[in-house]
């Protein structure tokens, strides 16, 4: 099975967080399916670091390194999923509509590369629903 973290899913692994289930976490320690982080996360990383919202503070370059001594692999952000990013509409939900890049990149990646989203964003069921996305809600 080919998986995507979600870029919060990748944090809590890397800082060893309770809140990433212990299955999820032997799976792709143990490669025992096919993990994936979008490039985009990096960059998420970074600017959730400059802004002081994450005390996790390797650089971009140790991240690299450390996902790929755990077999994680980097989906870099292309034109095709950008494309595709272009079909996907922007919900609009009750709770406002969800319109943040960083998640519909890696949506769109996930769904374009046929992947499973893990992550335990509550909006992102809405596009399990209504674009095909494949989505491992923990």
């Amino acid at each position: 099975m080919r998986y995507l973290l979600d870029t919060h899913t990748l944090i809590w692994l890397m800082t060893d967080d309770n809140r990433l289930p212990e299955q999820v976490k032997e799976s792709v320690l143990y490669c025992q399916d096919d993990y994936s982080v979008s490039s985009l996360s990096l960059i998420e990383i970074l600017q959730l670091q400059q802004g002081g919202k994450i005390t996790f503070r390797d650089r971009p370059a140790t991240v690299s390194r450390l996902l790929s001594e755990m077999n994680i692999n980097i989906e870099p952000v292309s034109v095709d999923i950008l494309d595709h990013l272009y079909d996907i509409d922007i919900p609009r939900t009750p709770f406002g509509s969800h319109s943040d890049p960083f998640d519909r990149i890696i949506i769109a990646t996930a769904i374009k590369r046929n992947m499973t989203l893990v992550s335990a964003d509550t909006k992102f069921p809405w596009y399990q629903q209504h674009c095909g996305l494949h989505l491992l809600h923990i």
